[in-house]
């Protein structure tokens, strides 16, 4: 199922009103690419990801990183959601950045104990869907249904 983005409640009170300018038809194809793709991550799927698996997620997110970035230099510099694009890349450096820390502490390789683990993810996730949920209100797309659940403020 599918939901357009601005339909949906205002998440934050305090975030900036939509410029007056709106994006070209090219870059709201790239940011809807751009989108379906994170929500048929792994990381944002049905499923839970276990603890266990640190090595798949810490996979997914450095193909995200990769994904936001190739997607960001095919856009123009000054288009909608630039910087959205260059937050949403920060938080993927940001969280590899904090899993590489706890390995070296650790001496092991994906070895963060669970509770870490998840709660790296949820501000990951929490992240990610603000900067989605942005993303697809300046370009007034529409999103999977499993990725709302991840926008701020979510009933889900």
């Amino acid at each position: 199922m599918r939901f357009r983005v601005r339909d949906l409640d205002r998440p934050l009170a305090a975030m900036p009103a939509l410029p007056e300018s709106h994006p070209s038809a090219a870059e709201s194809q790239l940011v809807a690419g751009l989108i379906d793709m994170i929500g048929g991550s792994a990381l944002f799927g049905e499923q839970m990801l276990l603890a266990e698996e640190q090595e798949r997620c810490y996979r997914a997110i450095s193909d995200l990183r990769r994904l936001i970035g190739e997607t960001g230099e095919m856009l123009p510099a000054d288009a909608l959601g630039a910087d959205d694009l260059l937050a949403m890349k920060a938080a993927c450096r940001k969280y590899l950045d904090l899993a590489e820390a706890w390995d070296k502490k650790s001496g092991r390789r994906f070895s963060m104990p669970s509770y870490r683990f998840y709660q790296m993810l949820g501000a990951f996730r929490e992240m990610m869907g603000l900067h989605l949920w942005r993303l697809g209100d300046l370009h007034d797309l529409d999103v999977d249904g499993r990725l709302v659940a991840f926008f701020p403020g979510s009933k889900e």
